[in-house]
């Protein structure tokens, strides 16, 4: 009989688990632990607790960056069997060169739903995630507590007010970076929506505030000059000077709110705060800071409905309506639209009708219900050729015709990348029409319309002409310092991919690619 070797023998190898590998076994590992990791290659392993604390996941998670949190997954020493970025890609449903850039940071995770799916399939534990306001006050950093709970807040004129002046304030002191590191944290589901349906309701009573420091109709108007003055800033980037002040000049005007007693100057002043606030809220999703965004167009419907001007919160809600749609929510998106519509569904002007009609298209744009977007499409162009522009207000002047037909050409190339690429012709009609409509002033919508217009060209398999189209606004695009631009352009960056092999197109992207990294 052979000698059987006692147990840690050199002559024999130990699997990690512990057992020692037969001598047949040209593995690392045992046969038990083999069969159990080709159970991997379906999905990841379970792994505990502690695995989650590991200095580099824990740093990426710190870090805040998804792509940093998968490849230190992946090297992770406790795995049993090496994950290499094929399997994880498997994993993720994704292919191994998407998972590659995603890991070196040059395609920057950013989307509610992508970091939603990634978190999901690998099991990170909700107490570790930033990104999902389920349960997880979002921080912003050690020198300031977390942001104002905006959505809880008491609808009364008062807590309206201060609501506004301690989330100007807090947003004012925190730092550029502590404001990045809370960017991605945004209230999705029931979470938004239901308080939100409060707008429906009369105003609480405002019996306890104040009886004394009336505002004049001198100093509304100079309030108003001032926010028009503001409002032209909202197109030049969300940090620097110009978003500080419109926070600046919303805290003042809050902090004077407080103050002021209930009459008609102080719901003016109220519906001028809701433009401010509309206008913050812009600059905030510009510079990608979706959590700040999304305040503020609370804090918009919370103003305007002090204000009495309820057509004003239902446009604040399809502004939140298109951020949900930004972040791959379009079935919350739809939900914020309908509230918008069933709220002013008998002070809607035709203008306001087919803003929110186009909005109620975007969500089954984006949800494939190619049926339901035509509908609804035609009845915002009936609801828009019923308008008068001497009986809209003012604040709706910037839907013309141009934007609208901007808007259904964006959405149904959407449907024309998912679904049907027929589609890509009448895409193409109705943005070459908001081209021959937009104002030229209007620098950076007709960016969006020309990317849109390439993206287009794109779908219909004529890259040349769509990279020709981008070089041509990419110098536009450089100067106008805009996040959301820069955004569709790396998604024109990823829809190229398969025809990179194309000088022209490889020199389109890596030209992308520098305005991302300079």
């Amino acid at each position: 009989m052979a000698e059987i070797s006692p147990r840690g023998s050199s002559s024999r190898r130990a699997c990690p688990c512990g057992a020692l590998i037969a001598a047949d076994n040209t593995d690392r590992l045992c046969h038990r632990c083999r069969r159990n990791a080709r159970i991997d290659v379906f999905g990841p392993p379970g792994v505990p607790a502690e695995f989650w604390d590991h200095l580099a996941i824990a740093g990426a998670l710190a870090e805040r960056d998804m792509g940093a949190v998968l490849a230190a997954y992946r090297h992770h020493p406790q795995h049993v069997s090496r994950v290499t970025q094929d399997r994880m890609a498997g994993w993720l449903g994704i292919s191994q060169a998407q998972l590659s850039r995603y890991e070196s940071g040059e395609n920057p995770i950013d989307r509610m739903d992508r970091l939603r799916h990634f978190a999901q399939a690998l099991g990170i534990p909700g107490d570790r995630l930033w990104f999902d306001r389920a349960g997880i006050q979002s921080q912003v950093g050690p020198e300031t507590g977390a942001p104002p709970d905006v959505l809880a807040a008491a609808w009364d004129a008062s807590s309206i007010a201060r609501s506004v002046e301690e989330t100007a304030r807090n947003d004012l002191a925190i730092s550029r970076r502590a404001a990045l590191a809370g960017a991605a944290a945004v209230a999705v589901g029931p979470a938004l929506v239901e308080p939100l349906q409060r707008w429906l309701h009369p105003l609480q009573t405002m019996s306890r505030w104040s009886s004394s420091s009336a505002i004049s109709e001198e100093e509304l108007a100079a309030l108003q000059r001032v926010a028009d003055g503001l409002r032209g800033w909202s197109g030049r980037g969300g940090f620097g000077l110009a978003r500080k002040a419109v926070l600046g000049q919303l805290d003042e005007l809050a902090e004077r709110l407080s103050r002021a007693p209930a009459g008609p100057t102080t719901e003016r002043a109220f519906f001028i705060g809701a433009e401010l606030s509309k206008v913050a809220a812009s600059m905030s999703w510009d510079a990608g800071l979706h959590d700040a965004a999304q305040r503020y167009y609370v804090l918009a419907v919370r103003m305007a409905k002090a204000g009495r001007n309820d057509p004003f919160a239902a446009l604040c809600l399809a502004a939140m309506a298109r951020q949900m749609f930004d972040l791959g929510r379009p079935e919350d998106g739809l939900e914020l639209v309908q509230l918008a519509q069933y709220g002013t569904r008998r002070t809607a002007t035709p203008t306001l009708q087919s803003l929110l009609l186009t909005r109620e298209a975007w969500a089954y744009a984006q949800m494939g219900q190619v049926r339901e977007f035509e509908r609804v499409v035609g009845l915002a162009q009936d609801s828009f050729s019923q308008r008068k522009a001497k009986d809209e207000p003012r604040w709706l002047h910037s839907f013309d015709e141009a934007e609208m037909e901007g808007v259904i050409g964006a959405r149904t190339r959407d449907l024309a990348a998912g679904h049907d690429p027929r589609l890509a012709v009448a895409a193409e009609k109705h943005i070459r029409r908001a081209l021959d409509l937009r104002d030229p002033s209007l620098v950076r919508n007709r960016a969006f319309d020309v990317i849109g217009l390439a993206r287009t060209k794109m779908v219909a398999g004529q890259p040349e002409e769509a990279c020709h189209l981008i070089n041509e606004v990419l110098p536009t695009a450089e100067r106008l310092s805009s996040g959301r631009v820069l955004r569709k352009l790396q998604d024109f960056a990823k829809e190229s991919e398969r025809h990179r092999d194309l000088p022209g197109v490889q020199e389109t992207r890596d030209a992308i690619r520098a305005m991302r990294t300079a």
